[in-house]
């Protein structure tokens, strides 16, 4: 006689094997479930982008301050950069173009014409580590926003002068987003 392990859960009585059978066919729709739940992979790319972004700043301001301190006048320099955005990432598309012309002729020489025109686009789509992922074309570089020296020779019209021209030339961007000024104690 085979003796069967029972389990009692209050008013009810669960036969062990039962349980076992249950917990397998549990497990194996969590699997199965599990392919439609979306993946981290977008937000984890999110933060390495802004962590890369991040990073691109701190190299401009190193390569800069290193620069400035090479100018005459400038003396030692500190530097902070601000972005106006992070790396941005420009996706290969496709598009479709269907165009439709109803001509609707009626008694008497009335003609009437109709056209229609739809276009569709979608993205094109590669195989990724984490599935189907967007091919990418481009990916931009973060734009600087504004650019902030701190110079022992920033109280000299002249040095304050060439730091914003070698700024500006240095980052491509407008004299008005660079502001220069005296480090606290320094000369000039």
């Amino acid at each position: 006689m085979k003796e069967r392990l029972v389990l009692k859960l209050g008013k009810y009585r669960l036969d062990l094997s039962a349980l076992v059978f249950l917990l397998g066919i549990t497990g194996i729709l969590l699997i199965g479930l599990s392919s439609w739940l979306p993946e981290g992979g977008p937000r984890e790319e999110a933060g390495a982008l802004e962590t890369d972004a991040r990073a691109y700043a701190q190299g401009l301001e190193e390569r800069l301050a290193a620069i400035l301190q090479e100018m005459e006048g400038v003396g030692k320099a500190k530097v902070m950069v601000t972005l106006e955005n992070g790396y941005q990432k420009v996706y290969a598309r496709s598009e479709k173009t269907n165009n439709d012309l109803l001509e609707d002729v009626r008694a008497g020489d009335e003609k009437k014409t109709q056209e229609k025109q739809v276009t569709e686009q979608t993205y094109v789509l590669v195989d990724g580590a984490g599935g189907k992922v967007p091919l990418v074309t481009v990916q931009l570089e973060p734009e600087v926003k504004g650019v902030v020296v701190v110079c022992e020779g920033g109280g000299d019209p002249l040095v304050a002068g060439k730091v914003v021209d070698t700024v500006r030339v240095a980052l491509n961007i407008s004299s008005a987003r660079v502001s220069v000024s005296r480090l606290a104690g320094g000369s000039g």
